[in-house]
């Protein structure tokens, strides 16, 4: 199984930044055309579905059925030990100009102290880009050379969205291909609450 851990903004959150990707990408659509924007080869459309939208916490890579057990378990013990914490999307840009991402803004100390905690868990398998690991971000679009995105990414970098509080987090098998759209297919495994921990 190919797993990654992760968290979710509320709807709410992700209202905000849907309406603004309306605005710089696809101004005059309505909000239901919003994931319907450049459509490059293969079918695959440039703006990942909302469906598929989260802050990667930590990339687990392929993990054997047997492991993913126990890789669960200890998923949400280490979930558990970390208080709750702010956050807000906060700014975008891109990864060697093809992935184009939103950032984070707020208690993001704590957040990367949650991300470091769970890569502890498994071994890196060399599968995820180190600037992207190292960079706290939604990803939005992963055809962020198409010509399209270069203005909507220099207006969403001074985007900022509601702030909301962290209190769960999800441990999710992706299969590549397999989801809407061409992208990937996301499984919720195991979910754990922050905090949760007995003190």
């Amino acid at each position: 199984m190919r797993l990654f851990a992760a968290l979710t903004p509320p709807e709410a959150v992700l209202d905000h930044l849907e309406l603004a990707l309306r605005q710089v990408a696809a101004p005059g659509l309505p909000p239901s055309a919003a994931t319907a924007l450049a459509t490059p080869p293969r079918n695959r459309r440039a703006l990942t579905p909302r469906s598929t939208w989260h802050i990667t916490l930590a990339f687990f890579g392929q993990v054997p059925a047997g492991p993913a057990t126990t890789l669960a378990d200890q998923f949400s013990q280490v979930v558990a030990a970390h208080p709750p914490f702010a956050l807000e999307l906060s700014g975008a840009g891109s990864f060697a100009g093809r992935t184009a991402w939103i950032g984070l803004g707020g208690e993001v100390a704590r957040l990367k102290a949650l991300m470091a905690a769970l890569r502890e868990l498994w071994p890196s398998q060399g599968d995820e880009d180190p600037g992207q690991s190292q960079r706290p971000h939604l990803t939005i679009s992963r055809r962020a050379a198409l010509p399209d995105w270069a203005d909507p990414l220099k207006a969403l970098a001074i985007y900022r969205g509601p702030a909301w509080q962290v209190v769960s987090a999800r441990l999710i098998e992706s299969k590549p291909g397999q989801g809407p759209g061409g992208h990937a297919l996301y499984t919720t495994l195991a979910a754990a609450d922050l905090g949760a921990a007995p003190v």
